[in-house]
């Protein structure tokens, strides 16, 4: 038989809550989606058209806008994201969930030692290239800074997940603590 098969109506039905399943996967964070993934995924099966085995174009960008808008709720203000991401320092009670799906997410190193090198190392870099401070440093020497900056970052991945996850009231595997207000916290 060439080209598609053709599939039963319970099939068709199953790849369409597959897709969607993976659609919400993707726009949306995991605490949303154990939250309220299955009422979000039953709303679209039931506005799903009979016979269709992906959603349509606008089903999609209105899913993905949609979780995109969330996610962009949900993030602290800039100047506190540098404080968390290149010092370690503890963000306010209400994004202590972001910092849970962040550390507990997956490329966390990727992120940390992304921001340290687009912040820290390629400021210098660039003054070195364009020769804004005087003669150029020791190429060596900075790429013996980086590597080792990756490597402690590496070796010790898993006490800055756990010191991060403590700062925010969160036990090593992202359960919260007793539950508090931001005040009388040390920062």
């Amino acid at each position: 038989m060439t080209g598609r098969k053709c599939l039963t109506a319970e099939r068709r039905s199953d790849a369409y809550a597959d897709r969607c399943h993976l659609l919400l996967r993707v726009a949306y964070p995991p605490r949303f989606m154990q939250a309220r993934g299955e009422e979000f995924l039953s709303t679209l099966l039931d506005l799903a058209e009979p016979g269709r085995t992906r959603p349509d174009l606008r089903t999609v960008l209105d899913v993905v806008r949609a979780g995109v808008v969330w996610r962009l709720r949900e993030h602290p203000p800039l100047w506190r994201w540098l404080c968390y991401r290149l010092f370690g320092k503890r963000l306010p009670f209400r994004y202590r969930w972001w910092v849970r799906d962040d550390v507990l997410g997956r490329f966390f190193l990727v992120r940390l030692l992304g921001a340290w090198l687009s912040l820290v190392f390629l400021p210098f870099t660039l003054t070195d290239v364009f020769r804004l401070m005087g003669e150029p440093g020791s190429w060596g020497i900075k790429i013996g800074w980086l590597l080792g900056i990756c490597l402690t970052a590496f070796t010790s991945r898993r006490q800055i997940r756990r010191d991060l996850l403590a700062k925010h009231q969160f036990t090593p595997n992202g359960t919260p603590l007793a539950p508090q207000s931001d005040e009388g916290m040390p920062r």
